[in-house]
């Protein structure tokens, strides 16, 4: 069978990299003891694939993982996947998807990501409008030899502000993987050229990732 969970990564744990949070998930799988499938050659390894990757210094409330193995009761690999995770992780849910289906890495193509702030003096929910309202926001984007211009407009999606006890949150939903990646450094890049200091920012986290089809956005777990 193969499974898709949801889990999240807590503020303790957002430095981990991807290569760590991979090491660390595989070996929570052997501590609690689950009938994972490994795959076949020299250097077999579990089959397991993770969603999109969660920047170092960003800790998330909805990422992903697929995994295969042996039948086991969803409710039976959750009880014993929290019981064997470090505390800050935690596996919110699971569904058993088809052994064919598109993996995270080719679905997953929007995410969104939240900033909590301290009183700016700055009026953000006209910032944000002037953001969506340009035809271009254009960044330097580090590619594999050199520094490049790129357009993120056609992958902010959304940016929308509100007020809580004393703060300020931004939520900005954008694209992620193909055909345009808008990554967590380019958001912070795009605040900079309007006036928002990374100063201002108390947490900043990924709320959760998902599949849009069109203008509707779905979880993971219920667009497979």
């Amino acid at each position: 069978m193969r499974l898709r969970a949801e889990y999240s990564v807590g503020p303790d744990l957002k430095f981990l990299a991807n290569l760590d949070m991979m090491h660390l998930m595989e070996r929570t799988l052997r501590r609690a003891g689950i009938p994972y499938l490994l795959s076949e050659g020299f250097n077999p390894h579990i089959k397991m694939s993770m969603g999109t990757i969660l920047p170092v210094g960003v800790w998330g409330q909805k990422e992903y993982f697929d995994l295969e193995l042996n039948h086991m009761p969803m409710v039976d690999f959750m009880t014993a996947m929290n019981k064997a995770l470090p505390p800050g992780m935690h596996i919110r849910h699971c569904c058993e998807i088809p052994l064919l289906a598109p993996s995270l890495m080719k679905v997953i193509n929007a995410a969104d990501y939240i900033f909590m702030m301290q009183p700016t003096g700055l009026d953000l929910e006209n910032i944000a409008a002037q953001i969506l309202g340009q035809e271009k926001v254009m960044v330097q984007s580090k590619g594999k030899n050199k520094l490049k211009q790129k357009d993120l407009r056609p992958g902010l999606y959304d940016i929308k502000v509100e007020s809580q006890d004393e703060m300020e949150i931004i939520m900005v939903r954008v694209s992620v993987n193909e055909p345009l990646n808008v990554r967590f450094d380019e958001i912070l890049d795009v605040f900079v050229q309007v006036g928002i200091d990374k100063k201002y920012m108390l947490d900043f986290w990924r709320r959760g990732n998902y599949i849009k089809k069109g203008e509707k956005y779905y979880s993971p777990l219920e667009k497979v």
